[in-house]
């Protein structure tokens, strides 16, 4: 097949290219958010002060709850809110979990966990995308003429003009198939795809724009937002080779009217530097200061960053506030001029 947009992956290797897609692109629907009881349980430090404030108040914020059963086992729940308390059972919501935690992280004895929320019916947490004119081969090819009912979960990657992957993630399990309108030798495939891993139109946007090269006018990237943003920022670094190369003693002179997230920092700063479409490859305050060590770098309209990028010292997970950007780039040689 020539120029396929989608491959579907079983394992290492492509089980159909597919011309199109339906279905995929919309907006990704949380996962539900399940509810346990730590049995058995002790409170203590950040679980009792979230216990008696959920007392007070009906719920409380957590975090990070790791909880250690009698087996010896460490298991960990993640974006955990406390619900409520009664006598040694504590009930939490977590995004996910319990995952086993190998971290060694302190954990809170308990004596079993129980699930208390009923799995979501498949209606609510998947959804049917099509891959539309696919060329079946491999192990889908031999279930196709078999007369197999269904296949295997399998990954699904977009692809460039290429060839070239833009995006992999999972898909979920080949639930029908059916000759395809487009040629007589192609198939229609359905995919039971879950909710939370469908992609936001302003993505496929992005990708449309990378699909057959790198984007080559100046602050195309200012036109999206969030997600898309981001997508823009990944692309432009996977797709950076060959940039010129950074000079010391070079001035390089960054735009910063819309520079208002770390995402629109790195696209304007990678612009600046390389040009169009192009990205530095690093996030992380120093890392940017020793790579550009020796340089100059102008930054006209820096008031909008000092405004946005917040005041909180750095912590993991947070994005570097503007005094962390300035502080990293002139702590590792870099002349800031602030405009």
């Amino acid at each position: 097949m020539r120029n396929p947009r989608y491959a579907l992956l079983s394992g290492l290797y492509a089980v159909a290219l597919c011309k199109d897609v339906d279905g995929l692109y919309g907006e990704p629907v949380p996962p539900p958010r399940p509810v346990h009881e730590v049995r058995g349980c002790e409170p203590r430090g950040e679980l009792a002060r979230a216990v008696t404030q959920a007392v007070v108040e009906g719920t409380a914020p957590l975090g990070t709850l790791h909880v250690r059963t009698p087996d010896g086992l460490a298991w960990c729940f993640t974006g955990v809110r406390v619900l409520g308390a009664r006598g040694d059972v504590v009930t939490v919501e977590s995004a996910d979990g319990p995952r086993r935690s190998y971290t060694g992280a302190p954990a809170v004895p308990c004596g079993n966990l129980v699930r208390v929320s009923p799995p979501e019916p498949a209606e609510r947490t998947h959804t049917d995308v099509t891959f539309v004119g696919c060329s079946p081969r491999g192990g889908l090819r031999d279930a196709l003429a078999a007369g197999a009912p269904e296949f295997e979960a399998v990954r699904y990657q977009v692809l460039d003009a290429l060839g070239s992957v833009h995006h992999e993630a999972a898909a979920g399990r080949i639930t029908g198939w059916d000759a395809s309108p487009r040629a007589h030798d192609l198939v229609d495939l359905t995919v039971a795809f879950p909710r939370e891993g469908l992609v936001p139109h302003p993505v496929r946007e992005v990708w449309e724009l990378w699909r057959h090269a790198r984007p080559a006018e100046p602050g195309t990237w200012r036109r999206f937002t969030g997600a898309a943003r981001g997508e823009w920022l990944n692309q432009a670094a996977r797709r950076s080779a060959g940039a010129p190369e950074i000079a010391p003693g070079a001035t390089y002179h960054l735009d910063g009217a819309d520079v208002v997230d770390e995402d629109s920092f790195l696209c304007a700063l990678g612009e600046a530097v390389h040009g169009p479409g192009r990205a530095l490859g690093v996030g992380a305050p120093r890392a940017i200061g020793e790579l550009l060590a020796g340089t100059t770098l102008v930054w006209r309209r820096a008031e909008v960053a000092r405004r946005c990028l917040g005041v909180l010292p750095y912590a993991e997970g947070r994005p570097p506030t503007f005094g962390e950007l300035a502080d990293g780039l002139t702590a590792a040689g870099v002349r800031l001029v602030l405009g």
